[in-house]
């Protein structure tokens, strides 16, 4: 078949991700509905293109390289409520809409279960990827099911949150589902009643400061962007990806090995293990406020790498290496970066 007039040729990266990293890539088309979606993967099929499916960038590391695919931005929109009662509403969310304004309107309408996903850079369709959350929440808390395009069976199908393989950052679209749907969109059951108190301790420590002992959701989401917007620095005045590497989740027999040597170590309960804050193993290594390869990990957060001299993928992809190796060093805990790398390697860490 012909190349759609939509798809454009050699296209730059870099100022679709939010780290500031990324070669050409071969073709690129917005998506702003499931139709331009569908035939710009009937073209790459015919033309044995490979596929990357590019939502606002905040969640992937791209090569210098060309990139020999085709670039798929989702940017199909929608907000609907489509079933509501007294305790919960239920909403189809296309898989382009910008996540914190998905966030926001949901708080203003008085529903529960996102709120302390406030902040959190991305489109909404991005979400079940990495299976997004912060502060004790992520969506698979909420989510009914994802809507997509599935290229195998060239036809949009509906997925069960029980098929998404989620994980602690982690699911299917990672691993073994990899490349075979293009989330179109989203929906969420979200609940009416008053929202669960915060758990986390930044969280706490703010709201008690603030003399909010029973905070409503503006007052937590409030509460999040305050508590963010100090230690994550605007992407587009600083190009970063947020907090760039999972916390590690650790058995019990390895916290307690731990602790006798740093008996202050934060942890929290995950499932049978224990969850380690990645932050604070940076900080003990010395790494907060560092500069190495031309990047810099953030003063106040050492979980964020930050890009002010546009480096590129090779020199961040250093950092990582050396900062994995440091942490593995001192704890013998292996950290694992959170973005998705696109290279022609396909690195896995």
């Amino acid at each position: 078949m012909p190349k759609p007039a939509s798809i454009a040729e050699h296209v730059e990266l870099a100022p679709y991700t939010t780290m500031q990293v990324g070669g050409v890539c071969d073709y690129f088309v917005p998506a702003g509905d499931v139709a331009t979606v569908m035939e710009a993967c009937a073209w790459a099929e015919d033309e044995g293109v490979e596929v990357l499916v590019l939502g606002e960038g905040s969640n992937v590391i791209v090569s210098d390289e060309p990139l020999h695919r085709l670039v798929i931005k989702v940017e199909i929109p929608g907000f609907e409520v489509v079933a509501e009662d007294d305790e919960s509403a239920t909403v189809e969310i296309g898989a382009g809409e910008h996540w914190d304004g998905v966030v926001d309107r949901a708080v203003k309408r008085g529903w529960a279960g996102i709120e302390a996903m406030s902040m959190i850079p991305g489109t909404a369709g991005a979400t079940p990827v990495q299976n997004a959350g912060a502060y004790g929440q992520e969506i698979a808390d909420t989510l009914v099911l994802v809507e997509a395009y599935d290229r195998q069976e060239h036809r949009v199908v509906t997925l069960a949150p029980g098929s998404c393989g989620f994980g602690y950052r982690d699911s299917a679209f990672k691993h073994e589902l990899a490349g075979r749907y293009v989330i179109v969109g989203i929906t969420l059951r979200l609940s009416k009643k008053a929202p669960a108190e915060p758990t986390y301790a930044s969280l706490k420590r703010y709201l008690e400061a603030h003399e909010t002992p029973r905070p409503t959701l503006a007052q937590i989401r409030s509460a999040v962007m305050s508590v963010r917007s100090k230690i994550l620095p605007d992407p587009s005045v600083v190009p970063n990806a947020g907090s760039f590497f999972k916390n590690p989740i650790v058995e019990p027999y390895v916290l307690e090995r731990l602790r006798r040597r740093y008996p202050d170590m934060p942890a929290y309960e995950y499932g049978d293990g224990y969850k380690l804050a990645a932050g604070w193993l940076l900080d003990q290594c010395g790494l907060k406020g560092a500069e190495y390869f031309g990047l810099r990990l953030h003063a106040d957060h050492a979980l964020v790498i930050t890009n002010p001299h546009h480096a590129g993928y090779a020199d961040l992809v250093k950092l990582v290496e050396f900062i994995v190796a440091k942490v593995d060093d001192k704890f013998g805990v292996r950290l694992e970066p959170e973005p998705l790398f696109i290279s022609s390697e396909n690195r896995q860490w």
